[in-house]
Formats: C-alpha cells, structure tokens, sequence
C-alpha cells in the first residue's frame, strides 16, 4: 500500500499543475482541481505518518533501480509529520487565496496561480520525502521556479525586485549545493543518505568537517541563518500575502529539516559543528528580534521575526540531545503553522486598511 502512495504527494501535484494549464479558461475547475489534489495530499500524508508511528519508515525504490543507485523515497515520522503539516497549511493557504481573490484581474494571472503552486507543492513534497542528496537539490529547484513566478505575480517593479534578489541569492545556493554533492560523493561514492551515513564513518574526520559545514551554509541560505538571512526581509514583503504566508511558515522550514536532516544522520555528534551552530543559533536569534524592533511595516516586521525564530530550531539541534532535537522539531512544527496564520492576518489587515 505505502509503495503506491509515497510518490503520490510528488506526482498527483506535478500531474495536477500540467492540466490546470490546459484548463486556463476554466477557473472553477483549476480551483477545484487544486483543492481536490491538495485534500488527497493531506489523506495520504496522514496514512504515512500512521504508518511510520506504527509499523517503521516506508522506503520506495523508483524505476527498479536498488539504492544507493537508484531513486529512494522515505517516509519515516519526522518526514511523514512534516509534510502532514505543509500539505495541510498548504491547503488551508489555498482556500484563503481561492476566498480573497489572489488572481482576480487579470486572466493570464488567474492561469498560472494554480499551475505554479502546485509545482510548489510538489516541491515541498519532495524535498520531505526524498532520500538522496541530488533529488533534494532537485526538489529545491522546483520549488525555485515555481516560488518566482509566484513572488512576482502581480508584476510590478518591487516585486520583479524581490523576485531577481531571491533567484540571484538560490542560484548561488544551488551552485553551492551542486558542489556540496559533488565533495559528499568524492568521498563516500553514494549520494544516497542513509548510504553515506555509513560510508562517513570512515572518512578522516576533517574531510566530515568540511562537508558539514558545506552542507550547513547551503541549507543555512534556505533557512536564513545568520548571516545569509538577507535576502528574506526583501524579498517576502512584496509577494501577494497568501504567496507570502506559504513562504514564511514553508519554504525557510525546509531548510531546517534539510538541516536537521543531514547533521543528525550524516554528521551525528560531531561537536565542532554543535558549538558552531549555537552560536550560529544565537546570533540568528538577536540579529532577527533586532531587526524587527526597527521595523514600521508589517510585513518587514514578521519577515524579521521569522529570522529569529529559526534561531531557536538552530540552537535545538546545536544542543546534541534527544530533548534538543525535539524541541527544535516541536518547535518548527509550531511556527510553520502560527508564521503562516499571522502573515494571512497581515493579509487581511493590507486588504481592509490598504
């Protein structure tokens, strides 16, 4: 049963999005489409995470090929809770668009809303549910396109802007992270993770500092970290507030499971990097409420705000306990859903006060 529905979060969204671009003119049926997927996600990610509690991980071998070769999907109870979580913040952020009216006005806006946050989700999806380095790299380049269309949907001047920071800042990312793959696959010859977890333990120990660290700063720009947070405060104000709550409670949270992923299973009690990332941690922290103590507009402010909350996910993980790492999950499984909601709520306050 698991082995038909774990790649169905990735490809019901995927196949979802290419007709809703056939159905342009149809915008009833988009948004029913959309929803209809999107409900389906949700069901299936609660059977996984089931599953998970109570069985043990679900793994997915793709095209037949065995890992570490081939594809692997897993699901185990930090990644099944994870994307419960998204794709039900996800559907609950569609709703709230589909109410508000995101795309009214213009047709050829109204086309691509749906198509384009369904490739997001499918994203999201994989980015969770993956089981390799370079699928994960891939999952972050769909939810790069699909992110930019949606920051500049409205097509203006500012948010053309923010759209060309956020590009220019993730390709860096991703050239980073394509190098990353590359130095983890030097050394172990896997990019599989659970593969190179194994392989690593005999690799000389400052060859695993070097790519733990590789890997923090790659996953640090997603999650806005201190100091390669930058981009976030310019780059989320400007995006229609439903496009914006799904980036602030989502996006910089796969960047923290894409953390917490690999520096637990890949680099587990390495105590150079534990003292790195509380400090890291605590600077993400104060630069974050800083920066939102000197803010006038809302969403600048909340955008800030989201910066040191991360901070604290860092600082669960830097601990290198049990108790720490749940807290961090606990943690970003909290502010996925409460970032979200209040940047809905600045929604409706932008909408009603203008």
């Amino acid at each position: 049963m698991t082995r038909v529905l774990l790649p169905l979060p990735v490809v019901l969204p995927l196949l979802t999005a290419g007709l809703s671009i056939l159905l342009a003119r149809h915008q009833r049926i988009q948004r029913l489409l959309s929803v209809l997927v999107l409900s389906t996600v949700v069901v299936i990610a609660g059977v996984l995470l089931h599953t998970a509690d109570t069985v043990g991980p679900a793994v997915v071998q793709l095209g037949g090929w065995a890992a570490p070769a081939g594809i692997s999907l897993v699901a185990d109870r930090l990644s099944a809770l994870l994307l419960l979580v998204s794709a039900t913040v996800l559907l609950a952020v569609l709703l709230y668009a589909i109410g508000q009216g995101i795309a009214d006005g213009r047709r050829s806006t109204l086309a691509v809303f749906h198509p384009c946050y369904l490739v997001l989700a499918a994203g999201i999806s994989m980015a969770f549910l993956t089981g390799d380095l370079f699928n994960l790299f891939v999952a972050f380049e769909v939810m790069l396109v699909a992110s930019y269309v949606l920051i500049t949907l409205d097509g203006g001047a500012a948010q053309v802007r923010a759209g060309m920071t956020y590009v220019v800042v993730s390709l860096l990312a991703s050239v980073l992270f394509v190098t990353a793959i590359g130095l983890v696959y030097a050394a172990t010859g896997t990019v599989n993770m659970a593969d190179a977890a194994v392989r690593l333990q005999d690799v000389p120990e400052g060859v695993r500092l070097v790519l733990g660290l590789v890997l923090l700063v790659v996953f640090g720009i997603k999650a806005a970290i201190f100091p390669l947070f930058s981009w976030l405060p310019d780059s989320y104000p400007t995006a229609p507030s439903p496009v914006t709550a799904v980036f602030a409670g989502l996006l910089t949270k796969v960047g923290v499971y894409a953390i917490l992923r690999t520096q637990t299973l890949l680099f587990p009690g390495s105590q150079m990097i534990g003292r790195v990332l509380l400090v890291i941690a605590i600077l993400t922290m104060v630069v974050g409420i800083l920066g939102a103590l000197v803010q006038d507009d809302l969403k600048r402010l909340l955008s800030f705000t989201i910066v040191g909350h991360i901070g604290y996910m860092i600082f669960g993980l830097g601990l290198a306990s049990s108790a720490g790492l749940a807290g961090a999950i606990l943690y970003t499984v909290h502010h996925i859903v409460v970032q979200t909601t209040l940047f809905l709520v600045a929604g409706l306050v932008e909408r009603r006060e203008g």
